[in-house]
């Protein structure tokens, strides 16, 4: 494979390749916003995964502290 032909950067789109270079401004535009989206989600789901760990220790703490208070 000479130098050429690793520089082509390939978009698979339903089983389909095509070359990035030659697809529309459009097409290229919305691939950018889909990986925006992506990142986007990808920080928000880490969030969402960090707010439960706290929610968590947070009640595990709470129960501690409850245990030992009379009824």
């Amino acid at each position: 494979m000479n130098s050429e032909e690793k520089k082509i950067k390939k978009l698979k789109f339903d089983d389909v390749e095509y070359n990035f270079e030659e697809l529309p401004d459009k097409a290229k535009n919305l691939l950018n916003g889909l990986q925006t989206v992506d990142a986007q989600l990808k920080m928000y789901g880490d969030t969402i995964n960090l707010l439960k760990v706290s929610k968590n220790s947070m009640l595990q703490e709470m129960k501690n502290i409850l245990k030992d208070i009379e009824q």
